[in-house]
């Protein structure tokens, strides 16, 4: 049976670091990807910033995290209905970001954590 939901697209690439400010200045200096301060919804302050329909972001990690140290953001449909279609599990409740954006986490088969995106607005 093939899977209703599926991914969109790529949506953005999550940096965890335990120096972000260091990182940050890095990918704003060398790179040059406008990075600013940020908080919203139920994260704390980190550095984010949409690039080329690309949304980066960089969140501090301790240095106890399993898994990469960069995660992939891909959009979807419907977070629930593609988690539940295809028997995977969700590291926790799914997140609210704020403006109809919520983000699921998960792990594929090696132990890296993926994020799942979705807008609600997107839909209507």
């Amino acid at each position: 049976m093939e899977n209703k939901i599926k991914v969109v697209g790529l949506g953005g690439l999550i940096f965890q670091s335990t120096n972000p400010d260091r990182l940050a200045d890095f990918y704003k200096q060398k790179i040059g990807l406008p990075l600013e301060l940020r908080t919203h919804g139920g994260l704390y302050e980190h550095w984010e910033c949409d690039y080329h329909n690309i949304h980066f972001a960089i969140l501090k990690t301790d240095e106890n995290t399993e898994g990469n140290a960069i995660v992939a953001s891909f959009i979807v449909d419907d977070i629930e209905t593609l988690v539940g279609e295809n028997n995977l599990t969700l590291e926790s409740e799914i997140l609210a970001l704020g403006g109809g954006s919520f983000v699921g986490r998960i792990k594929d088969p090696d132990g890296n954590r993926i994020h799942l995106w979705m807008n609600k607005n997107y839909r209507e």
